[in-house]
Formats: C-alpha cells, sequence, structure tokens
C-alpha cells in the first residue's frame, strides 16, 4: 500500500474524522497531497521509526523532557519556566490557561488547578463545571501559534529540554501516542504502525515538528498571535 492511499483511507473513518475535528476545523487540510507534505507541520505523515525519537509522559524514561507533561524537578528551580512573575514546572500550565477567554479563569487556574506540580484532578473537574463555554472562539486557529511561543519560553527557560533536544542528534522527535486514545493525540504527536513490512510513526506529529525547528533555528520560531490574545489580566509579552 502506498504511504499517501493508507493516510487517505485512515482519515475515511468517520469516527476518527469526528475525533479529529475536536482539534482541527478541517480534517480534510492535515492530508498531504504527495509525501514531500509529510513535512508540513500540520499534515499527517508517515515518519521511518528509525529517523525518530520517540519520547512518553513518563518520568525516567529517556527524553521525557521533550514532553509538555514533563515537570522540572521541584528543587531545581533554575529550570523553572517563567512568564512575567509567575514559575511554573509544566509547559502544558501555559499553555492551557491562554486558551480560556477569561481573566478570572487565568487566576483561577493559577491559584488552584496550576500550583507548580502536577494537575488535580478535582480542581480540574471543579474548573470545568466553573468555566465551561469560555474558550476562546479562535482557539483551533490559533493552537499551533501558541504552541510555538510556549516551546519558545520552555527553550529559553529549560536547560534540561535543551539538552533533549540536542541529543535527538537529528532524529525527529515523536510524541509516542501509540498507547492513547486522547482526541489530540495523532494531531500533537503519532502512533507506531506497520506498512509494507516497515515501521513507520503515523500522525501529524506537530508537537514534533515544531521541536525540530525549534533547535534548527536555536530557538525561535515565527509565530502570529491575534491582538485581543491575553493572560492573567494583560496582553501576551512579546
Amino acid at each position: 500500500m502506498r504511504k499517501l492511499q493508507y493516510i487517505k483511507d485512515y482519515l475515511l473513518n468517520a469516527k476518527i474524522r469526528e475525533t479529529l475535528s475536536k482539534v482541527a476545523n478541517d480534517v480534510d487540510s492535515l492530508i498531504p497531497q504527495n509525501e514531500a507534505e509529510f513535512d508540513d507541520v500540520q499534515k499527517f505523515g508517515l515518519y521511518p521509526a528509525e529517523q525518530c525519537q520517540s519520547f512518553v509522559t513518563k518520568q525516567g524514561t529517556p527524553f521525557y523532557q521533550l514532553d509538555n507533561m514533563s515537570l522540572v524537578p521541584k528543587n531545581d528551580t533554575a529550570n523553572y519556566l517563567k512568564y512575567g512573575d509567575f514559575e511554573f514546572r509544566q509547559l502544558e500550565i501555559l499553555y492551557n490557561m491562554a486558551r480560556m477567554d477569561s481573566i478570572e479563569a487565568h487566576f483561577w487556574l493559577r491559584a488552584h488547578l496550576f500550583q507548580g506540580s502536577r494537575v488535580d484532578a478535582r480542581k480540574k473537574a471543579e474548573y470545568k463545571a466553573k468555566f465551561r463555554g469560555l474558550e476562546r472562539a479562535d482557539w483551533k486557529l490559533i493552537q499551533v501559534e501558541w504552541m510555538k511561543y510556549c516551546l519558545m519560553l520552555k527553550y529559553r527557560c529549560n536547560s534540561l529540554f535543551r539538552k533533549d533536544l540536542s541529543d535527538c542528534r537529528g532524529r525527529l522527535p515523536v510524541e509516542d501516542a501509540t498507547n492513547t486514545n486522547y482526541a489530540s493525540n495523532l494531531f500533537w504527536g503519532a502512533a507506531l504502525v506497520e506498512v509494507n513490512g516497515k515501521k513507520f510513526y503515523f500522525g501529524c506529529n506537530v508537537l514534533g515538528k515544531l521541536q525540530a525547528l525549534l533547535h534548527k533555528n536555536n530557538g525561535q520560531l515565527l509565530y502570529e498571535l491575534p491582538e485581543d490574545m491575553h493572560l492573567l489580566g494583560k496582553p501576551i509579552i512579546k
């Protein structure tokens, strides 16, 4: 089976399309028209497994700091992430705060849910009930641009992250979604599959592609955010 046909056949599945629609406005726009487009940030692709460096959300595993859910060790304050006067240990905190179009939600998250460590499941449920419906209407359109911003901040602040990126040594970082089932797993990451007797990582792998570009460009990514985007009561810090 040709690689392009594999991707197109996969994305014909109505259930899969419904799942992807939760993170992408136009699922068809994720389908590459040729294999060269596998490298496009927001296109599905098949990436030879031997050319990839996979990582998972589990402390102590190789390349753990590449994961957005990874935690900076509690006593390693030099590598804490910093946004203004807000210090935190996990990139996912900053990423998720900005998706809410509510100053109250930002400060509630900072005070109750994101306290520099793991997310409290009970507080997460309370948060969803309290602020349901306040997500930015344009979130699907700007989420990748905001991720670029967040990754640049992580690159600047966290030497552990920079080391893991460097240690990939030219291999494509891949958030391994093989054993996951959350809606965005094949958008941000990729799953290990076999096609024509060869192993590939299959997905958009947006996070891994951005990380590769970040390393190549010494911590810089071009991004464009809407002028009305705000965080903690102020416009986004340039």
